[in-house]
């Protein structure tokens, strides 16, 4: 005697994109870089918005500035290249990865704008 619980075929698990090591360890390692980018850069805004006195050691707030752009804007855009096109590792990762990108990225672009603004002539 067969017990018929249900017509139809048996359900079957969702075949859905597995997660990649290889592609966590890139979000995860995207992620590691993307920090100190975000505090540099954050420390180049708060040193550009609140500028020393004129005279006093002004050239080093535009080197900075320079430096914020060297380091933010490659670690920003491997971020989010790896947010965009890294489809196999975890889903909340990848936009973490995407939204730190953008961050990581403006950094440099509102350290430029602030010392256009409060730069000594």
């Amino acid at each position: 005697m067969e017990s018929v619980s249900g017509q139809g075929p048996a359900p079957a698990t969702p075949v859905g994109q597995k997660t990649s090591g290889i592609g966590a360890l890139f979000q995860i390692m995207s992620l590691v870089f993307a920090v100190p980018a975000i505090a540099w850069g954050a420390f180049m805004v708060w040193a550009t918005a609140f500028p020393p006195p004129c005279g006093d050691s002004s050239a080093f707030a535009g080197l900075g500035v320079v430096e914020c752009w060297v380091v933010d804007l490659p670690i920003g855009l491997f971020a989010l290249a790896i947010g965009f096109f890294v489809k196999r590792g975890f889903p909340r990762l990848r936009k973490v990865c995407i939204v730190t990108g953008v961050v990581v990225v403006l950094l440099p672009i509102v350290a430029s704008i602030l010392l256009s603004r409060y730069h000594c002539p």
